[in-house]
């Protein structure tokens, strides 16, 4: 049971991270060319950096990552942000006087209580360690080191087949 717990966060973190390193290998943004480069690698310009900005969902996805750090503390946070949110709208959908019960239940208090809950679930995601600590039947460590090495993983496939062009 530990393996196959540990294969689907090594598979998720390696399909993860190679999506979030996709979007942004040639990206203008210069701090999410510091995220795509090594220190290895060679020095990236300014001038070969586009200043234009983009508004699309790539976008939105990378400026979340980075808001949360970056890097694989800040992908693991972005995707226990999706998690928690996406519980709470199922459990929302989910409730047993079906669709009329939400949409005839909504007031002031349940837009408050939403931005409030909003709130906690950021605030869990950027504590994302605590979160996944009681998560599943691994130990946290081997959860750790199975989501680390799938960062990395798909990392580096990403640099591999999609190499940063000047």
């Amino acid at each position: 049971m530990h393996l196959f717990e540990l294969s689907l966060v090594f598979i998720t973190m390696v399909l993860c991270s190679g999506v979030m390193f996709y979007f942004i290998r040639n990206h203008a943004n210069p701090d999410f060319q510091k995220l795509y480069k090594d220190d290895d690698d060679l020095e990236i310009e300014d001038d070969f950096l586009d200043s234009r900005p983009s508004n699309n969902y790539k976008d939105f996805l990378a400026n979340k990552w980075l808001s949360f750090g970056g890097g694989f503390y800040g992908l693991v946070a972005v995707l226990t942000y999706i998690i928690v949110e996406a519980q709470e709208i199922f459990d929302l959908l989910s409730m047993p006087n079906g669709s009329e019960g939400v949409f005839s239940g909504i007031s002031i208090g349940m837009i408050i209580r939403f931005f409030i809950d909003s709130l906690m679930n950021f605030i869990t995601a950027i504590s994302w360690p605590v979160y996944w600590m009681n998560t599943g039947q691994a130990p946290f460590w081997q959860w750790f080191m199975a989501a680390y090495g799938g960062y990395l993983a798909g990392k580096t496939l990403v640099k591999t087949y999609y190499p940063l062009k000047k």
